[in-house]
């Protein structure tokens, strides 16, 4: 039971907000023999300048400069597949004051709120209103004061900042008022060598998914294909026909150039390969934090799936409503609105989980195909050219279930196909040792908190 005169002022009635976790990490907070400070008495500077508040619509293009909203934000890391690019000039004019600057902590102010990480990186980047960026005072360490927000301390006060009924949101008012423990310089560091060794552990991760892409293309010969573009294309009047599509983009020369190279190889389509099922969304999305893992676009990356901002269903749903798209280990996946052809398979330890209406589950119906070459051969310019002219919309581009069937996949022996999977599975492997650090780096950051109360001892001499 909590009293009216508890309740901040009055301003937050709703029992999450007073739930005893809550009010136990808070009171820590209060209470500590750390020197306590709140975020805008140890920073430079605090704003969320950005580029919606600036025009109606941005220039989107395939490169230039990276752009990032509140989803590319996760817990100490940046989710990069998911960004997009604007035109240098925008970034250097138009939107000077949301660039964001080598250093500086992140937080995601709607969506997934109060998520922090920070932007450790040498290249150009530009954000949305939606994500905050901090410039600490010299002496304040980024890792760390990105690592207390994202652990209970930090996120039960983040809690409070937010506003709104339909969608959540905070402002910088609050952002600034959020009491952050400071503990010792040594402490600190530590976090911060702990954070670095789970990015070089990210960046490792990458670098061998991007060798499996490599591999793949280069056994395949899709890194010798001449992808050029002319000017015209004069195709027979029967070709548009047979293919009910008039639009001159779904004749560019480079989509007919690597069909030409495929039709010259032994191939299969994917609806000889695989069965087909579609996902839904469970009426009014009433998503849980515990439960079924229900995946959405955003979840699924480029030969793995991005399980950090995974939300649930309950057993009901996916038992009934859900249950002709149920995964299982193996299931190839891959996403037929916004970033289509997105490929990945379900890893062995994702032993129950459920998609939207957006991806599609494909079954394999041999096993003489392995899942990880089908996925790779998806990801690369061999499937992604293909699924990109087989989609088209009106106002949005989606990829049909009868377009997907026709997706030609080229055939490869058994030795290719392990070699793909061994070094997907290694970059699996390297990823979750990231994860593992940077849970490894929170908890270091909750224990110090409740158990150091000020002491001067080092609790990481023997590390």
């Amino acid at each position: 039971m909590v009293r009216v005169s508890e309740m901040e002022g009055g301003k937050r009635f709703d029992a999450e907000y007073h739930s005893p976790e809550n009010l136990h990490v808070r009171q820590v907070v209060a209470e500590s023999s750390f020197p306590v400070r709140s975020l805008g008495e140890i920073s430079e500077s605090i704003i969320n300048f950005g580029a919606y508040s600036l025009c109606n619509s941005i220039t989107f293009q395939d490169e230039g400069v990276r752009f990032i909203t509140a989803r590319e934000i996760h817990e100490n890391f940046i989710n990069w597949e998911t960004a997009r690019f604007i035109p240098a000039d925008q970034h250097a004019d138009l939107l000077w004051k949301s660039q964001i600057r080598k250093g500086q902590v992140l937080i995601s102010m709607a969506g997934r709120l109060g998520v922090s990480c920070v932007f450790d990186e040498t290249f150009a980047c530009n954000s949305s209103q939606d994500v905050a960026k901090i410039t600490l005072k010299a002496g304040l360490n980024p890792y760390y004061i990105s690592t207390f927000l994202n652990s209970k301390f930090g996120a039960a006060q983040l809690l409070g900042a937010q506003t709104g009924s339909v969608q959540q949101h905070t402002n910088l008012g609050i952002i600034k008022t959020i009491r952050v423990v400071v503990l010792p310089k040594l402490h600190q560091e530590r976090i911060e060598t702990l954070v670095k060794r789970a990015n070089a552990a990210t960046e490792a991760s990458r670098s061998l998914y991007a060798e499996a892409q490599a591999l793949l293309a280069a056994e395949l010969g899709l890194d010798r294909l001449d992808l050029s573009e002319s000017l015209y294309s004069v195709r027979r009047a029967s070709e548009v026909h047979t293919s009910s599509r008039a639009d001159a983009e779904y004749y560019r020369r480079r989509y007919l150039n690597l069909l030409a190279y495929l039709d010259e190889k032994p191939h299969n389509t994917l609806a000889e390969l695989a069965t087909f099922s579609g996902g839904a969304t469970p009426l009014g999305a009433d998503y849980l934090d515990a439960g079924i893992p229900f995946l959405r676009i955003q979840n699924v990356g480029e030969n793995h799936l991005v399980l950090d901002d995974v939300v649930c269903v309950d057993q009901e749903a996916h038992s009934g409503l859900l249950r002709r798209s149920q995964l299982a280990p193996r299931d190839v996946l891959i996403t037929i609105t916004g970033r289509i052809g997105t490929s990945a398979v379900v890893p062995d330890e994702l032993a129950q989980a459920n998609i939207n209406q957006h991806i599609v589950r494909m079954r394999l119906k041999s096993k003489a195909v392995n899942p990880y070459y089908l996925a790779a051969f998806l990801n690369s310019v061999g499937g992604k050219l293909q699924t990109e002219r087989e989609a088209y919309g009106t106002t949005r581009d989606a990829l049909p279930y009868y377009c997907l069937a026709k997706i030609r996949v080229l055939k490869a022996d058994a030795r290719l196909q392990g070699q793909i999977e061994q070094v997907i599975c290694k970059a699996d492997e390297t990823s979750r040792d990231a994860k593992r650090l940077l849970a490894e780096a929170k908890a270091e950051v909750e224990r110090m908190i409740e158990g150091g109360a000020g002491s001067d001892a080092d609790p990481f001499s023997a590390a």
